[in-house]
């Protein structure tokens, strides 16, 4: 499936790239679709304090859009190889990702963490990339 498709199917009304305010919109439905899913995936388990101060940090992570990303004008095509679809991607990537949290063992958890702060470290840098253009 297509990520664009993907981010569709997974998220009722997705607003897509095709302007500023549809960009913008979609980039808070991605970022409240993985902090939902860590919050849930919080109040399912015992954590210990490491691990809840660290979903804390991830969850608070993704409750603000990157702003330098969105101080310039971020132009995001549909199709074709570039630094734009690398955003659609790793969007669709975040929610793949968020998907899995429902599933994960708790001594998984911690590496979890560390792959989710590698996605948005990865999606910053595809708006950031694509913002720069």
């Amino acid at each position: 499936m297509e990520p664009l498709e993907l981010l569709r199917e997974k998220i009722p009304d997705f607003p897509g790239y095709d302007n500023e305010v549809a960009r913008r919109r979609s980039d808070e439905y991605v970022r409240s679709y993985l902090g939902e899913a860590l919050a849930n995936l919080a109040a399912s388990q015992t954590l210990s304090p490491e691990l809840a101060q660290r979903v804390d940090a991830l969850v608070l992570r993704v409750g603000f859009a990157d702003q330098q990303a969105f101080s310039r004008h971020i132009g995001i095509g549909p199709s074709g190889a570039s630094k734009e679809d690398d955003v659609v991607a790793a969007d669709a990537a975040t929610i793949e990702l968020a998907d899995r949290a429902a599933l994960l063992e708790p001594a998984a958890t911690n590496r979890y963490f560390d792959e989710v702060a590698a996605a948005l470290d990865g999606r910053e840098a595809a708006l950031r990339a694509a913002a720069a253009k």
